[in-house]
């Protein structure tokens, strides 16, 4: 949400030349779910033929600025209330990986959920995005921030780890069974919560 807007991201369309169709965007809707505007990749034709897709994250909201990243392994920075049409990010990176789920964000700092495990991405205040640190852990949910620590959960493995948010290292870890997939932790309190193929796993120390 962007105030009394509604964000968020479009996957893949069919068309692969010609005219912009309005796929692989972030839209910006009104209450009445009128499209303000729109962003999309110069290149959205090729992400459309390659099913490389900006749909496969929620946008995140940082500041003045709306990060997002989806499966192009490219982070897009955008002007949060002028999303610039085709082609209009104001900072672009390259490299970053596939993300699936919702980010996190504290401050400056975007934890993305990424599929080869989670990385932590600074925006400046002039819009500019900087890799600050990329996990060798296998996990791939969406991570939830609190307690001092990254929470983000490794479904197929059946592991949560607490990661340190400056660094990226694993603070601890502990072994709570199979989740489905795109599982994310939930705080409240000091307490983790994870939904898992067998039920709700509570963990201390959050």
């Amino acid at each position: 949400m962007d105030g009394p807007n509604l964000l968020f991201a479009s996957g893949n369309g069919e068309a692969t030349s010609g005219a912009y169709d309005g796929s692989d965007s972030v839209v910006e809707l009104s209450p009445g779910l009128q499209r303000l505007d729109f962003f999309a990749p110069a290149d959205w034709a090729t992400q459309n033929a390659g099913d490389a897709d900006l749909g496969s994250m929620t946008p995140a909201l940082v500041g003045q600025y709306i990060y997002v990243d989806g499966k192009t392994n490219n982070g897009y920075v955008l002007q949060n209330g002028a999303l610039g049409g085709v082609g209009g990010q104001i900072a672009e990176m390259a490299n970053t990986c596939e993300t699936f789920g919702t980010a996190a964000v504290v401050g400056n700092t975007v934890y993305l959920p990424c599929s080869s495990g989670p990385q932590a991405v600074t925006i400046s205040s002039a819009g500019t995005p900087a890799l600050l640190w990329k996990s060798i852990v296998p996990a791939e949910g969406s991570p939830a921030v609190g307690g001092g620590a990254v929470w983000v959960m490794d479904y197929n493995g059946g592991e949560l780890f607490a990661l340190d948010p400056a660094t990226g290292a694993t603070k601890a870890q502990i072994q709570i069974g199979r989740a489905p997939n795109f599982a994310s932790p939930t705080l409240m309190g000091d307490q983790a919560f994870v939904g898992t193929l067998t039920g709700v796993v509570a963990v201390g120390g959050a």
